[in-house]
């Protein structure tokens, strides 16, 4: 099932690379016919605008779309878990509060899910930020005194870089409960039989 997973989120991130890529080079061709004869200024925010827009959004509704075909195998690793027992396993995973050892096994495996996901996850907001900050981009291009246009862009852009970082914080925790689990396992399975 993991080895599916991986799989799957490979060819969905290089599916989104290439329609980020793709979409910025036709943003780029838009955005310069749109504001030919204009200032270099405007050309400039006009193209940049657009590829972002067009590559970002691409590539974001791409990753989504990958998440959602997804969703049977991610939700595997918690398949007949209550709710509460989802919520001790997800806050065992993020934040290492300790987990019931029935739950264990499931603990480690949302942790190997979450692992695998949690970049393209990442990836997916990076690219949504980048979209919806490059609409306003190309607004900002036919009027680039609004202060409202140019903090809307810094907060989107600030708003972004935070996610960014929470989904990389979180990956962290979850490969540091990996580890410590992983160790865990290797103790048990060298320790020396108990003396009866």
């Amino acid at each position: 099932m993991e080895t599916q997973l991986q799989d799957t989120v490979r060819r969905a991130a290089r599916r989104a690379v290439w329609i980020a890529i793709t979409g910025a080079v036709a943003g780029i061709a838009i955005g310069v016919w749109l504001s030919y004869g204009e200032r270099s200024l405007e050309v400039f925010l006009t193209s940049l605008g657009c590829a972002m827009a067009l590559g970002g959004l691409g590539a974001a509704l791409s990753a989504l779309v990958s998440q959602f075909r997804m969703k049977r195998l991610v939700s595997a690793a918690a398949g007949g878990l209550d709710a509460a027992e989802q919520r001790d396993v997800q806050r065992a995973v993020l934040s290492g509060a300790p987990v019931p050892a029935a739950l264990q096994a499931r603990a480690v495996a949302h942790a190997h899910v979450l692992d695998v996901t949690l970049p393209l996850v990442t990836a997916q907001q990076l690219f949504l930020f980048c979209g919806i900050a490059g609409s306003q981009v190309i607004g900002l291009a036919s009027d680039v005194t609004s202060w409202f246009r140019i903090v809307l862009v810094g907060v989107l852009v600030v708003v972004g870089a935070i996610t960014v970082v929470q989904l990389r914080r979180s990956l962290a925790r979850v490969r540091r409960f990996l580890a410590a689990n992983d160790d865990a396992a290797a103790e048990t399975a060298t320790a020396p039989p108990a003396q009866s």
